[in-house]
């Protein structure tokens, strides 16, 4: 019967099209199973990182609060410094830190675990409790100079990556840097030009060379073009332009002194140029870019043509002119003798007589600096620790009894940077 009633339906299947003609006619599908219904998935985004509720790779890293955070020495071989770090317990529960040093394994040079103590070298942090730890860094007196890179890691919390790393990257860290130095033995002064020089015109530089070995060192110093940066900007050419003259080794325990004489062809352009003189030290104790002179050389021409003004003034009143012709010496750094401005002045009367006044008072100023931002570590102690900064020139001119009309003022500056004038017209200056 049971097939019978197989057969029935079949055949009625067959008559509404829903299976083949040809073949045997295949049993129904057994009933779907039922559908398990999934309950979502919190995703939680710690750090840039995606993790799980079953897998929170960063939900227990600890908060501290360190400061500094970062922190710089310099020392020589043989000194040590200590400094105090102050660490605050930012969770609601009690926290144990124990500091450790971590010296990561790339750079030119690897400090030792030993040059730092970090003293309580553990402690107890209540919540939001806080601690001081004295940190003593201490340089062996055989260390090598040159920068050291390193850590101080207060917990073992670390940034969860998606990859492997080649060492932990701490969390709650102090990134300390070490600059390790010792005061050089060839010394180097100045070890940057900058001049402004007319087109046409040359000065003479002296850069120098200080030997407190106990042995000579060669020299043999070229000028080398420099990869310039800026859009007006040229390489100084070596040849024609630069004569450099100087002794083929430094004595023992003595100064040479290298001159550098900078010729600037008449049809130069006007603009920035730049070059290195590099003095090739024969010697391992200086480092290759600390032994090279920067020279920098703006190239200028001096105005042929006077700035002019015009004023009023009335038949019988009386004027004073007053003008300042300023020279700034960063512009001529590396010369030895501050460039002093100057200028000329012509008054055109109303009636065309072209007047050149005396100077009824005559005012210099000078701006000094003492030592700052120019000099290094070894030269603050010299006579140089003077330096002009900056020079002007005021001059005050008087006209009585004026005729009236039109004046022409006229100023041509020389080896000045601007101008600055003042007109009074009746009444005292």
């Amino acid at each position: 019967m049971q097939r019978k009633g197989y057969a029935v339906v079949a055949i009625a299947l067959l008559l509404a099209g829903l299976l083949p003609a040809v073949g045997l006619v295949a049993p129904l599908p057994p009933p779907p199973l039922p559908v398990e219904v999934m309950e979502p998935v919190e995703e939680v985004h710690t750090f840039g990182y995606a993790t799980t509720a079953e897998n929170p790779a960063v939900a227990n890293i600890t908060r501290l609060q360190i400061s500094p955070s970062h922190k710089h020495v310099r020392l020589q071989p043989g000194e040590e410094e200590e400094f105090t770090v102050n660490v605050k317990n930012m969770e609601d529960e009690a926290v144990n830190v124990r500091p450790q040093v971590v010296i990561p394994p790339y750079g030119e040079h690897f400090a030792e675990e030993d040059w730092i103590t970090v003293t309580p070298s553990s402690a107890e942090l209540p919540a939001k409790g806080k601690q001081k730890f004295k940190v003593n860094v201490k340089i062996p007196k055989d260390a090598e100079t040159g920068y050291y890179s390193m850590q101080i890691a207060f917990t073992n919390d670390t940034f969860p990556t998606p990859y492997p790393e080649p060492y932990p990257n701490y969390v709650n860290t102090l990134h300390l840097s070490i600059d390790v130095w010792e005061p050089p033995k060839i010394e180097i002064m100045p070890t940057w030009i900058h001049d402004r020089i007319e087109a046409g015109k040359e000065c003479t530089y002296e850069i120098k060379i200080k030997n407190k070995k106990d042995e000579p060192v060669a020299i043999n110093p070229k000028i080398e073009g420099e990869e310039v940066y800026g859009r007006y900007k040229q390489v100084i050419p070596a040849e024609g332009w630069v004569t450099i003259s100087a002794p083929a080794f430094v004595g023992a325990n003595s100064e040479a002194t290298v001159k550098v004489t900078v010729k600037v062809p008449s049809t130069a352009e006007t603009g920035i140029y730049e070059g290195i003189i590099n003095l090739n030290i024969d010697d391992d104790s200086i480092k290759e870019w600390d032994q090279r002179v920067h020279l920098n050389i703006e190239v200028w021409k001096q105005p042929s043509t006077p700035f002019t003004d015009t004023f009023e003034v009335h038949q019988g009143e009386d004027f004073s002119v007053e003008i300042t012709v300023r020279q700034f010496e960063y512009r001529h750094y590396g010369r030895r003798e501050p460039v002093e401005p100057s200028f000329s002045v012509t008054l055109v009367s109303p009636l065309g007589e072209r007047i050149q006044p005396e100077a009824s008072k005559t005012v210099k100023t000078a701006h000094v600096s003492v030592g700052k931002g120019f000099l290094p570590p070894w030269e603050e102690k010299s006579e140089s620790i003077y330096r002009v900064t900056s020079m002007e020139y005021t001059e005050i001119y008087t006209v009585k009894n004026a005729t009236a009309g039109i004046w022409t003022l006229e100023i041509l500056p020389k080896d000045a940077e601007d101008i600055e004038y003042k007109i009074t017209i009746g009444g005292e200056e």
